[in-house]
């Protein structure tokens, strides 16, 4: 499988600069690295804009990615990358598409937090409309910004915390 090759072939790269000596003035999120190395050229600006907002305070990455290896700059890219930082870990996806307006995007980062949900949703989505999906699960839109949602899942121990921002139409911020 290529995967592997290309996560190794990263993971070089990294180390043999480090040896170098050469240290960027802020590392690129390892997806920004895959996509650029793997041919994605159209949707790359965004991946980079929202890869370093999304990995900010991250000090441990890994990813998976998928593309069509036969067109990858016309056909969308799918990464899960994986972030921690001390015993903090989230999870990131970013789906990407070309399309004939720019690039369409799914973006969903999961984390958890050992506050109830509904401390949570206090402190950080004041001001936010909101609708129970199912019991236990609450759903907020944030007003400042269309296509992006908040879901907050009760569990034992805390809440589950899923930030989802879709756009068919995606333009830098």
């Amino acid at each position: 499988m290529t995967l592997p090759l290309v996560v190794a072939g990263f993971l070089c790269g990294h180390l043999s600069a480090a040896g170098q000596g050469v240290r960027p003035a802020k590392p690129e999120p390892l997806v920004v690295s895959a996509a650029r190395t793997l041919g994605v050229k159209r949707c790359l600006p965004m991946i980079s804009g929202i890869a370093q907002r999304a990995t900010s305070g991250a000090t441990m990455q890994d990813i998976i990615v998928d593309w069509d290896r036969a067109a990858p700059d016309a056909a969308p890219f799918f990464s899960l990358t994986g972030l921690g930082n001390g015993s903090q870990r989230a999870a990131l996806t970013i789906a990407a598409i070309p399309t004939q307006a720019g690039c369409a995007v799914l973006v969903e980062r999961a984390s958890f937090s050992q506050q109830t949900c509904t401390a949570v949703a206090a402190s950080e989505l004041q001001g936010f409309p909101s609708a129970r999906l199912i019991d236990g699960i609450m759903v907020y839109q944030n007003p400042a910004q269309p296509g992006e949602t908040y879901t907050l899942i009760t569990n034992t121990g805390g809440c589950l915390i899923l930030r989802r921002q879709a756009s068919l139409k995606w333009q830098g911020k």
